[in-house]
């Protein structure tokens, strides 16, 4: 109980601080004074106060939910496969949702309608519908095979990704090319308010439902066939999970792009922590993951300001050394 109360305060300390640098990080310099200000009493006409409240607490907001819903993602696609190197992306979500994305920057269909910009729509709907068609390539003697769904995921991914690559190449405007580069690697520079109860909303409630699953996921880690006999409904289970993931995984990329390596590395990071069986580890998961992404959003801006580079490229940093860890050491705080 000690260690869990340690490792709380810890992730609080670390959340606060994350938040603090996220505020006072920026093409020009801000104190905590200028935060406190701006918070309690905004004034849209201050230059100071208009950026840290519409462009740099949106922008933290929107990090944190990508970093938690990718890594519950990855959580819940990890034992439902019972796979401990499956990420969120399996189902082919992200590469429909850019996909979706790129045929609107492209030109190909419509980028802006009146002030509204259009990519993120287009973008959501190509994570549905590739999620959808990846979930029915899956489908078989009705119910879901997890390696049929691993192998259409990756064919389908690769397939569009492909398609992606030739809208990027075929592109005559390097503004074009450059925000789908971007869109394909990961950016929160385009996090405003309007858009963020969506992906908040549907986190709180994906972690509300699954608290009462834990015992049906942890069954799932055995295997169907065990989690079967243990009482548990499968079919039904897997069913909630790939709804779940499609609607988190569908926001999360419609609206900051495809980020790599956060749904792998932080389910292993909380089972390590915690261990595999711990009631809280969805909790904790997303916070984690929550966190993980407010710093690497900070370590971009910090090496290329004032944008950033695109979060992909930090990810893969720790990803990469970390997925090679994993395979060389053989342990995976899975099974």
């Amino acid at each position: 109980m000690i260690k869990q109360l340690s490792i709380y305060f810890l992730l609080c300390i670390l959340l606060v601080a994350g938040v603090g640098a996220g505020l006072l990080v920026g093409s020009f310099s801000t104190s905590l004074t200028d935060v406190r200000d701006a918070i309690w009493a905004y004034d849209a006409g201050n230059a100071t106060h208009f950026a840290i409240v519409q462009l740099r607490l949106p922008r933290l907001a929107l990090a944190l939910l990508v970093g938690g819903s990718l890594s519950f993602c990855g959580y819940l696609m990890q034992a439902m496969v019972n796979n401990p190197l499956a990420d969120p992306y399996i189902l082919g979500t992200a590469s429909g949702a850019s996909l979706g994305a790129s045929l609107s920057i492209s030109g190909l269909l419509a980028t802006t309608w009146g002030a509204i910009y259009l990519p993120p729509f287009f973008a959501l709907i190509g994570a549905f519908g590739v999620t959808l068609l990846v979930i029915a390539l899956g489908y078989r003697k009705g119910q879901i095979i997890p390696a049929q769904l691993l192998l259409a995921g990756i064919a389908v991914s690769s397939l569009l990704t492909a398609l992606v690559s030739l809208f990027t190449f075929l592109s005559g405007s390097e503004s074009h090319i450059k925000s789908i580069l971007f869109w394909s690697m990961g950016d929160f520079g385009r996090a405003n308010w309007e858009f963020l109860p969506y992906p908040a909303v549907a986190l709180g409630l994906s972690l509300l439902l699954f608290q009462f699953q834990v015992k049906e996921l942890n069954a799932l880690l055995l295997g169907s066939e065990r989690a079967q006999t243990l009482g548990v409904h499968v079919v039904r289970t897997r069913w909630l999970i790939l709804i779940t993931v499609a609607v988190l995984c569908g926001f999360s990329v419609a609206l900051a792009g495809s980020v790599g390596f956060v749904g792998i590395i932080i389910p292993h990071v909380t089972r390590a922590l915690l261990g595999i069986t711990y009631k809280n580890n969805l909790l904790v998961c997303a916070w984690l993951g929550g966190i993980f992404m407010v710093g690497c959003d900070i370590l971009s801006r910090f090496i290329y300001p004032p944008a950033g580079l695109p979060i992909s490229i930090i990810t893969s940093f720790f990803g990469v050394p970390f997925f090679v860890y994993l395979l060389l050491k053989k342990q995976y705080y899975f099974s």
